[in-house]
């Protein structure tokens, strides 16, 4: 890759997109490619790996894309970098524009919460352990309100017992629909990889690890399609990409041993492209907040997969906005070793050098 005349290394564009392409994605599937133009990256929707049954509109696409679009950006700030963004550059149509640019105008020194969280980066995973008893302490919580509000979102904590009731009813009607349409249940297969070395999809071990069931207010989404013997109990959690697998069912009421996570709505107050794409830079920063504050999370996603339930989201957090992302968090029981991360397609397959001669 020839690098002459530009301000960016060949080196800074490899970790750049290497950073990117460890952001979370729904099923894994990395919809996502760069293009390197001069001293700008590139970022395009890979529209073959869309997921026409639970994203039929590319909602959960563009917000992956904004995740992959923040750890690229943090890691070219990392490396002293002064980064220009630009949103949809040539207008909404993501099957025939940019998604996002990133120009490097020079370079800058980052700030200390840019390199903590671009430090972050390849720490974060979804963890599907069980949580301990412990609360998150309200502070975490308004940090973690704050990395939404920096990408112009925001960030609900249900803690109200009403509107925890009502978020399980709806992940578990939610997962009712997807596991009785054998259109989910095949894009479900289609996107499970049997290969432990698989470098996108989800594995079999994230699947099904064959661990006992935890049991959770809100339990974790089963991907092995009702095969796996997770309970649907109070709904199951959809994991929005990277990370690690887990059964859960929902226990006996009066159970001590049930967990009760941090339930976080992260929402945006309209719903065109751009917004979605920030939702997606919000949930890249609060989740590497999470992070370097020791805390575990992983999506709750049915009740957004669905556009019925989604709607429904509102009345939980008070009725403003649209929800994009729920996620769960909390301090994991670290007795109970994490699965391995999942992998990531090699940065040959996602970025494009363009000649400027």
């Amino acid at each position: 890759m020839s690098m002459e005349g530009t301000t960016i290394s060949a080196a800074q564009v490899q970790a750049a997109v290497e950073a990117a392409g460890l952001a979370p994605s729904i099923h894994n599937s990395q919809p996502w490619k760069w293009r390197l133009r001069g001293d700008t990256l590139e970022l395009s929707a890979d529209l073959s790996r869309a997921l026409p049954v639970i994203d039929p509109d590319h909602r959960q696409l563009l917000v992956s894309c904004g995740a992959a679009l923040l750890n690229g950006w943090l890691s070219l700030r990392a490396a002293g970098l002064d980064v220009e963004v630009a949103e949809l550059p040539d207008g909404p149509d993501i099957s025939a524009g940019r998604l996002a640019t990133l120009e490097v105008l020079g370079n800058r020194p980052p700030t200390e919460d840019e390199a903590r969280l671009a430090a972050a980066i390849t720490q974060r995973h979804t963890d599907r352990r069980p949580f301990g008893p412990g609360a998150v302490p309200a502070d975490e919580i308004r940090e973690l309100r704050r990395a939404a509000e920096a990408e112009g979102c925001w960030l609900s904590v249900l803690t109200g017992e009403d509107a925890r009731v009502e978020l399980a009813v709806l992940l578990a009607r939610a997962d009712w629909f997807e596991h009785h349409d054998p259109q989910y249940l095949a894009e479900l297969a289609d996107w499970t990889r049997t290969d432990p070395d698989a470098v996108d999809g989800i594995t079999w071990a994230t699947a099904d690890p064959g661990a006992k069931p935890q049991y959770a207010e809100f339990p974790l989404r089963d991907f092995t399609g009702g095969a796996g013997g997770a309970g649907a109990g109070a709904g199951a959690g959809a994991d929005g990409g990277a990370g690690g697998g887990g059964r859960a069912e929902a226990g006996p009421a009066l159970d001590d041993t049930v967990e009760h996570p941090e339930a976080l709505v992260l929402g945006t107050d309209a719903d065109g492209p751009t917004d979605r794409l920030r939702a997606g830079r919000a949930l890249g920063r609060v989740l590497l907040a999470a992070t370097t504050a020791g805390l575990a999370t992983s999506p709750l996603g049915q009740a957004v997969d669905i556009e019925a339930t989604r709607t429904l989201v509102r009345s939980a957090t008070g009725g403003a906005g649209h929800a994009q992302m729920i996620l769960r968090a909390g301090y994991p029981d670290r007795s109970i070793p994490p699965l391995t991360p999942t992998k990531r397609r090699p940065v040959s397959e996602v970025l494009e050098h363009v000649s400027m001669t």
